[in-house]
């Protein structure tokens, strides 16, 4: 019997949300939107020292089918970072997003590569 193609990444993403909730990684979090788990919400708190320091940055990660061997596609949402890596779009220039993703990379990975 042939799997769904949706069935891997939503058992990829519900395992990584759990990760999520258990890790504790201090200054990011990850949620689905509602009951979409393809499309999530995630929050980047500045790190002390850093000028974004006391902020908080919202980002939109949509998960394609192809998950994960396909990089979700990742961006600020408002677009309202500014760095030399984000366009005015909020778009991020990331190689692990691009070129350079692997399906070993997760949504921590990404949230703590940001």
């Amino acid at each position: 019997m042939t799997e769904l193609p949706w069935r891997v990444p939503l058992r990829r993403l519900q395992s990584e949300l759990m990760s999520l909730m258990m890790g504790g990684d201090a200054g990011i979090s990850a949620f689905p939107d509602g009951d979409n788990i393809f499309q999530w919400t995630g929050t980047i708190t500045g790190g002390a020292g850093t000028v974004y320091e006391g902020l908080t940055f919202k980002l939109s990660l949509k998960f394609p089918t192809g998950y994960p061997y396909e990089a979700p596609a990742v961006t600020f949402n408002p677009p309202s970072c500014f760095h030399p890596n984000v366009d005015q779009y909020g778009n991020i220039c990331l190689d692990i997003l691009k070129e350079k993703w692997s399906a070993v990379y997760n949504v921590r990975t990404i949230l703590l590569s940001i």
